[in-house]
């Protein structure tokens, strides 16, 4: 299982893209969550606050990551390869047109 700071768990899944689907979803949801709790006198953008929860909880699992990786290397190569992975694919899937050179190709749908 990966925790988020806020203490929310995101329980492992054999399927790896289910797994990362579901962390990034919860990062998501959760840094939303925490964001809507700034002070009155706060003068950052809502924006702001959500963006440096993303990135709070990003480090946060990382470093879960690293202690994983004390006792199970490969489980922790296998999550990095497959955050890796799931990014990539995830910005080619936007870049697609851009990177065939066909402005009006079809869009077939997601690759993964």
């Amino acid at each position: 299982m990966i925790k988020l700071k806020n203490g929310h768990v995101v329980d492992y899944n054999k399927d790896i893209d289910v797994f990362l689907q579901t962390l990034a979803d919860s990062i998501i949801r959760e840094s939303l969550a925490d964001a809507g709790t700034k002070t009155a006198d706060d003068k950052n953008s809502d924006e702001e606050h959500f963006l440096k929860e993303v990135m709070d909880n990003c480090i946060f699992v990382v470093h879960q990551l690293f202690e994983i990786a004390k006792t199970n290397e490969q489980l922790a190569k296998f999550l990095t390869t497959g955050f890796l992975f799931n990014y990539t694919v995830l910005l080619y899937e936007r870049f697609r047109k851009e990177f065939s050179g066909d402005e009006g190709a079809d869009d077939k749908g997601p690759i993964h």
